[in-house]
């Protein structure tokens, strides 16, 4: 009779070499077609330095591929181009592409650590996680409907004294929403210091987190370089980014703790998850206050930043297309009535507002390129082998601008979302799907988004006319319509006109707002 352990350590051999075959035959794969890479260096010095994401377009129609495979001095990365493979991948397959890279400069250098996108797979971020959803799933962002209104309506009487710079305006707009959400803080009228560490802090992470930005990324010996090297700016730079990430953690969490311990109201984020805590051990308090103080730094951050972007981009399509703002006024005037100011009972009504909204995220998206995934064991796609630990970037630019899907791409054009009957036509891809992330890792607070972006969107409209500015002999002011470069990009500064449509949309804004 045979030894029933031979027999198991037969078939553990048998397995063995089942899977040594398997990984033999995966490695015969080629990789996804990409720029020839240099010895040792691969195609470090070939990255682009800005404005990746139409970089990455133009390499998919020259290799005619629209997934590409680049090689960062031994750092696999993987570019997808379509909505159908990123779909395939970071959908379907999300248990293996759902990790984060290691974020070097980020990080460890400047600090980020806490930062809800950059934390890979596993049980903090699912913590995390689970406090996102519970503050912002579908149901309970409603209760922030109010809040959004109260700070649109301030919006609304800030442009009424739009004399420049309406980025200010909508900066403290975002601000006020998720300032006081998380922290239960009220921001100053002017020149608050927590907006303008949010947005120090998302001109930090656009820059740093692009695959490529840094060296040090892909050649982690870099990181003990000291400060005074020559080459080493990217040290220094880390130290003040630093100093931002520990200002836009700490300071709003530390304040917003100490009017918790005085008996403060429980009406915001953090008061209500200290509360939550209270009576754990000591050990398990700390990693519950880290957790608390993390999931509202990127609250704070992120949620400001992408809002202050979108409705910039608003403003500028706006300038480039006074047919879509007339038309809209006219949707909105026979829906609201003129002169009144809207709300959100008015949206299954405002079909055209829908779309505009949908044309916004897609015409000139906020994150071109998604945050990069992590593939975590070796995969096939169509062919192509995918090693594991692989760097997957997907190109959110592409995706939206794939004239297979909407026809014209570069054209801001809402009726693509609308029906022969006017309604929003359901067989075209709501670009939210690309817009917000992918997988287990698109954004959990992109409900709460989308409601503040629609409500601003539609009373802007409703009350002001926007078009281009003038200058001091009477000519316009043409936008250069050029973005930054980074993770979140935003139109370059430009001039426009913001002015009431009459004195009666004037007058509601100042009988609502006092």
């Amino acid at each position: 009779m045979i030894d029933p352990s031979l027999l198991l350590t037969f078939a553990a051999a048998l397995f063995l070499a089942y899977l040594h075959l398997r990984r033999r035959r995966h490695s015969s794969l080629p990789l996804p077609p990409g720029p020839k890479p240099l010895p040792i260096v691969g195609n470090l010095f070939q990255m682009p330095k800005g404005h990746e994401a139409q970089v990455y377009e133009k390499w998919g129609r020259t290799y005619g591929s629209d997934i590409l495979h680049v090689d960062l001095a031994g750092t696999s990365v993987v570019i997808i181009n379509s909505a159908e493979i990123a779909n395939e991948l970071l959908e379907r397959r999300s248990s293996i592409y759902s990790s984060r890279p290691p974020f070097i400069m980020v990080t460890e250098l400047m600090g980020f650590e806490g930062f809800l996108s950059g934390i890979p797979y596993g049980e903090t971020w699912r913590a995390i996680r689970r406090l996102f959803h519970r503050e912002f799933h579908p149901k309970a962002a409603l209760q922030f409907r109010p809040l959004e209104i109260e700070a649109t309506h301030d919006l609304l009487r800030r442009l009424l004294d739009f004399h420049d710079d309406f980025s200010a305006h909508f900066a403290h707009l975002a601000g006020k929403v998720i300032i006081d959400i998380a922290y239960g803080i009220k921001v100053q009228p002017d020149n608050d210091p927590y907006v303008r560490t949010a947005d120090l802090a998302m001109e930090a992470l656009s820059e740093a987190g692009s695959p490529g930005a840094f060296y040090v990324e892909s050649l982690p010996f870099l990181k003990y370089v000291p400060e005074w090297m020559p080459g080493a700016g990217f040290k220094r730079k880390a130290r003040e980014w630093h100093m931002i990430a520990d200002d836009m953690f700490n300071i709003p969490f530390d304040i917003a703790k100490a009017n918790f311990m005085k008996g403060a109201s429980v009406s915001n984020f953090t008061a209500r998850c200290l509360e939550a805590v209270q009576g754990s051990d000591e050990s398990d308090n700390s990693r519950q206050e880290y957790l608390i103080k993390a999931t509202a730094g990127s609250m704070y951050s992120a949620g400001s930043e992408t809002l202050i972007s979108t409705l910039r981009t608003f403003i500028l399509a706006m300038l480039y297309n006074p047919e879509v703002q007339k038309r809209a006024q006219e949707e909105i005037d026979a829906v609201v009535g003129h002169g009144n100011l809207p709300d959100f009972s008015h949206q299954p009504s405002l079909p055209y507002i829908d779309a505009i909204v949908k044309e916004v995220l897609r015409w000139a998206p906020v994150t071109p390129q998604s945050v990069p995934h992590v593939v975590t064991v070796e995969d096939t796609y169509n062919g192509y082998r995918i090693p594991a630990k692989s760097i997957v970037i997907p190109n959110t630019w592409a995706m939206l601008h794939d004239e297979t899907v909407y026809p014209n791409p570069s054209a801001f054009l809402p009726e693509r979302f609308l029906d022969a009957e006017g309604h929003i036509d359901p067989a075209v891809k709501d670009p939210a799907c690309a817009a917000f992330g992918f997988g287990r890792r698109v954004c959990p607070g992109r409900y709460m988004a989308m409601s503040s972006l629609w409500i601003t969107v539609v009373s802007v409209l409703a009350v002001f006319d926007v078009g281009k500015a003038v200058d001091e002999d009477g000519s316009c002011v043409e936008p250069s319509g050029e973005y930054t470069s980074g993770i979140v990009v935003a139109p370059l500064p430009f001039k426009a006109s913001i002015k009431p449509r009459s004195e009666a949309t004037k007058a509601a804004v100042l009988t609502r707002t006092g």
